[in-house]
């Protein structure tokens, strides 16, 4: 009877028990000095729900760590799920996700993708069809979530290595689907409106009590190391793969494009570049112009607020409903974790968890240099990335992150935070670290992966010294 009501097995229930053993355990464990009762409680429930998120799902536990929290906490559970899903950094992973639907169903991003492959100045120009399949990827990474965007560039770079002779199995391709994917990680971090970036910044503001990271300095530091990567990505291609591009260079006009962008589209397009220009707006225009007190009034959330409300409103014959929008690409998995790991957070600096780590982590961190500390960091956010997935990495790691910067002195922390981004965007070594992982691994025709495997730790060491040795000192001087 059970079996037919439900699609669990035993294994998932003794999962579940496990879980809910974690959270309930650390509540009678015996109280370091420092660490209240209720501190003590949070922390089990941070465990509980990060074993779920690594061997559950994404959306289960962190319902059920809200749930729990409500009980630990000496509010009400009406307070804790204000709290939760009326938190600032929740609501604009929302509004951005259903942005990102009107984009995905006017497929603005897959024709933009095509026309720069299509470009004719990349006629017989290998190494520069390369860079505007980067660029390629980029866009869509930035207008797209990353599954999305994934699935929409990966059979492109296929059709493109079938019109120039490449066969699957070839180490050329496939080390090319690496690169693409490589290059989307970082491209996703530009706009920091996306599950990950949402996860640290919201974590950084909870944190700080407040604080915001800027968003005009850190998407400059960002589109640097983005340009950075790919460079690293055509020389690592050029003298590491080094395949034959004879045919490339001898083809002409094999990938253009003719079709056109429909008004729909076009105002689609343009409406999205306005309501980036109008996101930065705030931190570059003087702050005593009305323009500038008009959008600081509305907030980045009012904004994008602001952007869906008026999609509605003109109700385009091509458009599409609400219901379609939340259905399409809104990533609730990710919006759940968000919710969970922001609350969890502000829980940690409400019950004095952060302070106690502090205390702990303060004397052992006495005489470590910036740099090692940074180092430390990146490195094992990088490695552990490999093995579980890149948002419940960054969930991990950036209330720790901030922690050790605190309690080091010399670390920013900001800047300390958004490596942990750039570390856990990483995630390329397993099919286990990202859904676009899998979804590279799981490509049967084209990737071996005992055979890119090494590519991808190379990748995985330059993106180490990307974010310990270039993106800090950068982040550091910018912010």
């Amino acid at each position: 009877m059970g079996a037919a009501l439900s699609r669990n097995t035993p294994a998932y229930y003794v999962k579940l028990a496990v879980m809910a053993a974690i959270m309930a355990v650390f509540r009678f464990l015996p109280l370091p000095p420092g660490l209240s009762g209720e501190g003590l409680a949070v922390v089990g429930v941070f465990f509980g729900v990060l074993y779920g998120w690594l061997f559950i799902d994404m959306v289960w536990p962190s319902l059920a760590g809200i749930l729990v929290l409500g009980l630990v906490l000496p509010e009400s559970m009406d307070l804790v799920l204000r709290d939760t899903f009326g938190n600032s950094t929740f609501l604009l992973l929302l509004f951005f996700c259903m942005v990102a639907s009107v984009i995905n169903s006017a497929g603005v991003a897959e024709y933009l993708a095509r026309r720069i492959l299509g470009a004719s100045f990349v006629d017989g120009r290998p190494w520069l069809l390369v860079f505007m399949l980067c660029l390629a990827m980029c866009a869509l990474a930035c207008m797209l979530t990353m599954t999305a965007a994934v699935l929409v560039a990966f059979p492109l770079v296929r059709e493109v290595c079938r019109q120039y002779g490449y066969r699957p199995g070839d180490v050329f391709p496939m080390v090319l689907l690496l690169a693409m994917l490589f290059v989307a990680n970082i491209a996703y971090l530009l706009l920091p409106f996306k599950s990950m970036p949402a996860i640290v910044f919201g974590v950084y503001g909870q944190m700080s009590g407040g604080g915001q990271i800027e968003l005009a300095p850190y998407m400059v530091v960002m589109a640097a190391l983005l340009l950075l990567s790919i460079v690293f990505v055509l020389c690592y291609l050029r003298f590491v793969v080094r395949p034959d591009v004879g045919r490339m260079r001898a083809a002409c006009g094999a990938l253009r494009v003719e079709e056109r962008l429909s008004p729909y589209q076009s105002a689609i397009l343009w409406s999205f570049a306005g309501l980036i220009v109008l996101l930065l707006l705030p931190g570059m225009l003087p702050g005593g112009w009305p323009i500038t007190r008009l959008l600081k009034g509305l907030g980045y959330n009012g904004i994008l607020l602001a952007y869906v409300c008026f999609y509605l409103l003109l109700n385009f014959r091509e458009g599409i409903s609400l219901g379609d929008i939340m259905h399409r690409s809104v990533a609730w998995p990710a919006l759940f974790l968000v919710a969970a790991v922001l609350r969890i957070t502000g829980a940690f600096v409400s019950t004095g968890v952060t302070d106690f780590i502090a205390s702990v982590c303060g004397p052992m961190l006495q005489g470590v240099s910036s740099t090692l500390l940074v180092f430390i960091v990146v490195f094992v956010a990088t490695g552990c990335t490999q093995l579980a997935n890149n948002n419940a990495s960054a969930a991990i790691f950036a209330p720790v992150a901030y922690t050790l910067a605190v309690a080091n002195g010399s670390v920013e922390p900001q800047a300390l935070l958004c490596c942990v981004l750039l570390s856990c965007s990483n995630g390329m070594l397993t099919p286990a670290s990202s859904t676009t992982s899998a979804i590279l691994y799981g490509d049967m025709e084209w990737v071996r992966q005992k055979t890119l495997l090494p590519h991808a730790v190379c990748f995985w060491i330059f993106n180490v010294v990307l974010a310990a040795f270039i993106g800090y000192p950068l982040i550091t001087l910018l912010f």
